[in-house]
């Protein structure tokens, strides 16, 4: 192209020199532009031919008609200029990272024969020169997934593996969907392959139409070492001083284990415990330890070191309780010196940190009061039985408590969180109590003459108590005594029990053990029949005991078996109700630990001190960022209360701070998520492989991640970006389209032609 030719057509000047070619915009297909080159030709010759006159200015002006429908035809084509541009544009490759928490585990072998954990492997991987390689010719798009995905600015400043779950075929997908309108070609998975969703067919389907190729590294050992860990330890918030305090454990592990409970400042073991099957891989265990005084407890709850465990992060939790100062107190009310009445008030009365009032109602005046602290009198307004956490009724006739007193002592029960224990009784309980204030508290319903059982029975625990570390009569390798199993001695025989059918039990209640008769033939025969019940009452507990004949438990024995039913139950129900001394204000959370989601009971006790309609307290998530407020309704008598789920997994730290008062102290709770990633940590590697093979990929072993560069496909795509000029729009080209049309019609009137 000249350069005059350059500037009629106003070629930009860093184009001049380039190469070019003429195209049109409109490409119509080749059939259509023959049919229309023909009749750019055979119209004009057509129409010439008929007329009369020398053949050279026919064929002459023929040939100028021609080339003026061409030119129109042309033009209408929208021709063009266009200087070839070409531009190489790579295909991505997207590198999935998992950051969940079974990464933790310590499966990964190394030199010395010693392990690591599954996510050093992976920050040694990140840190291999390979990625400099193919980020040469690959653009890295780095992206983190547990459950769901998110953009990693720096490999090498990973955010934490604390991931409660894995979505692995979930994360592809959305990972595919960040990266629409890129070219992908390749994806590379950093995972253990332990997921909760499955990878199926609509996904290799997805990432085959997307010529996407997954390259999955697998981590972990799928001949790991197995991985105990505590889930759960569940204890109460607040105890007495020289308390007996039970600790309940939750342990995930593929066989038994032992389990230590341990003064986090002295080192000194308080209880050790095999932990019994609870479920599949799920092991639980009760530990008791004594709180030496007034001070808060510090303990920890450590996994006995049994081979080589895969995560020893979750092998110890801290138990903090907090104490409160005195003793115990129990009024115990009977109506007659039976065997039952006997030995437990001794017990009682030797029992340490249980400060006991014993009152025999029907019995002379000189026996009329015993314990520790004995009562000149009956107690009969709510300050006076203000003190005691815990009452007893045993066998006692209703008409010995007046309507007041019964109503006084129901309303201590739902407000103030008294524990009642009724301990059944031939004569007059429950029978006796039917239509009285107090038939509310029993967890009974429609008549309450209960029939007797017409042969022995045996008490066996439900798995309620042994959850609530209630009925634990034997040691930490049998919790109950085959002595009182279905092998028992006669001693261990109930003589006279109530027989309590379960549909008499009010919706609530809950059963601690259950009757197992002897026939007369010997055999021992398991019932539904419950011997123990509970039910919560407001803000306490009712527990009906529908024997009196535990007192035979001593013969040969002495009052061990005896002492491990009943003071474990009394100091139970004494720290469901525990609440500050008059005048101060505390903060409880029941349960100390829960799963994600589940319910828990705050309360507030106000201690008179409170005057407000509402209380807010503030939940903090330790470690982290989240705060929610709580507000807690009145309950009467200066309580305040609510429930309240957590949403998140962690430790959740409470706070009163509306009103705000001083010395009230704060509550915790442990919240547990109960997704499946903590459940099975071992690796799944076949998923990883058949991942990698239906989508055109390969599994690349850690070991060989330095050659991923050379198998990683290249599938970058080659972009046209020409540069075009029209010139169908310019002058002179219509200037000789009109110079054609004036030629013709002047030589068709040079020779006259019509």
């Amino acid at each position: 192209m000249t350069s005059g030719v350059q500037d009629i057509l106003g070629v930009p000047p860093d184009l001049a020199d380039q190469p070019w070619e003429l195209v049109f915009r409109l490409q119509p297909p080749g059939w259509l532009i023959l049919l229309l080159v023909l009749g750019c030709l055979a119209v004009p010759l057509w129409g010439y031919a008929r007329l009369r006159g020398p053949r050279l200015p026919r064929v002459l002006l023929a040939g100028a008609r021609a080339a003026s429908i061409g030119l129109v035809v042309a033009l209408s084509l929208q021709p063009v200029i266009e200087w070839p541009r070409e531009r190489k544009e790579p295909d991505s490759v997207v590198v999935l990272v998992d950051r969940s928490r079974s990464l933790m585990v310590s499966d990964e072998r190394t030199t010395g024969n010693g392990r690591s954990s599954r996510d050093e492997r992976l920050q040694a991987i990140l840190k291999d020169p390979v990625w400099e390689r193919v980020k040469t010719s690959h653009p890295l798009q780095w992206v983190g997934f547990t459950g769901t995905t998110s953009l990693i600015s720096d490999p090498l400043k990973l955010p934490p593996a604390t991931g409660g779950r894995t979505l692995l075929s979930a994360s592809l997908q959305e990972a595919m969907r960040s990266m629409e309108g890129r070219l992908v070609g390749s994806m590379v998975v950093l995972t253990d392959g332990r997921s909760q969703d499955i990878v199926d067919p609509g996904l290799i389907a997805s990432l085959r139409r997307e010529g996407i190729s997954v390259f999955t590294v697998p981590l972990g050992d799928p001949q790991n070492a197995a991985d105990r860990a505590i889930v759960e330890v569940d204890h109460p918030q607040r105890a007495f001083a020289r308390d007996q305090i039970p600790v309940r454990v939750l342990i995930d592990a593929k066989g038994p284990v032992a389990v230590t409970l341990r003064d986090r400042e002295t080192g000194r073991v308080l209880d050790r415990s095999q932990a019994v099957p609870d479920g599949e891989n799920r092991f639980r265990a009760t530990l008791t330890g004594q709180n030496t005084g007034s001070t808060d407890t510090r303990w920890e709850v450590v996994l006995e070191p049994e081979g080589v465990d895969a995560d020893p992060s979750n092998d110890r939790r801290g138990v903090e309780i907090s104490s409160v100062d005195r003793p115990i107190r129990v009024l115990y009310l009977d109506g007659r010196p039976r065997w039952e009445f006997r030995y437990l008030r001794s017990i009682l009365l030797r029992e340490e940190g249980v400060e006991s009032s014993i009152m025999l109602l029907s019995a002379d005046r000189d026996f009329a009061q015993e314990g520790t602290a004995p009562l000149a009198r009956l107690p009969s307004t709510a300050e006076e039985f203000l003190p005691f956490d815990v009452i007893m009724i045993g066998d006692l006739p209703a008409g010995s408590l007046d309507a007041a007193r019964q109503k006084v002592i129901r309303e201590q029960v739902a407000r103030r969180g008294t524990g009642l224990i009724w301990i059944g009784g031939e004569r007059h309980t429950p029978m006796s109590w039917e239509g009285s204030p107090l038939e509310d508290l029993l967890p009974l319903r429609g008549s309450l003459d209960l029939p007797r059982w017409d042969e022995p029975v045996l008490l066996q625990p439900s798995t309620e108590a042994s959850r609530l570390g209630l009925l634990v009569l034997g040691q930490a390798d049998e919790p109950w005594p085959q002595e009182l199993g279905s092998n028992a001695e006669p001693w261990a025989r109930l003589e006279w029990a109530q027989r309590v059918e379960p549909e008499r039990l009010k919706p609530t209640a809950e059963v601690w053990a259950t009757a197992w008769r002897i026939r007369s033939d010997g055999v021992v025969e398991a019932t539904p029949d419950p011997l123990m019940l509970s039910m919560r009452y407001g803000a306490g507990t009712s527990v009906y005991v529908a024997t009196d004949e535990t007192w035979r438990w001593r013969y040969g024995r002495g009052e061990t078996l005896q002492e491990r039913f009943w003071v474990p139950m009394i100091r139970h129900l004494a720290r469901l109700g525990l609440r500050a001394d008059p005048g101060s204000v505390s903060l409880m959370v029941e349960p100390s630990t829960c799963a994600t989601g589940q319910p828990v009971r705050i309360t507030v006790d106000g201690g008179g001190r409170i005057l407000v309609d509402e209380v807010v307290v503030e939940a903090r998530l330790r470690g982290g960022v989240e705060v929610r407020e709580i507000r807690l309704r009145p309950e009467g008598d200066g309580r305040f209360g609510t429930t309240w789920a957590p949403e998140r997994e962690g430790v959740w730290d409470f706070q009163l701070t509306q009103p705000r008062l001083d010395g009230v102290e704060g509550a915790s709770l442990q919240a547990r998520s109960e997704d499946a990633e903590g459940k099975d940590t071992t690796p799944d590697h076949t998923t990883l492989m058949k991942l990698a093979q239906e989508s055109g990929g390969q599994m690349v072993a850690p070991t060989d991640i330095g050659s991923l560069d050379r198998r990683l496909p290249e599938r970058a795509v080659t972009v046209r970006q020409p540069i075009q000029m029209p010139v169908w729009d310019r002058w002179f080209l219509y200037a000789a389209l009109a110079l054609l049309l004036a030629a013709e019609w002047l030589g068709r009137r040079a020779m006259r032609l019509a």
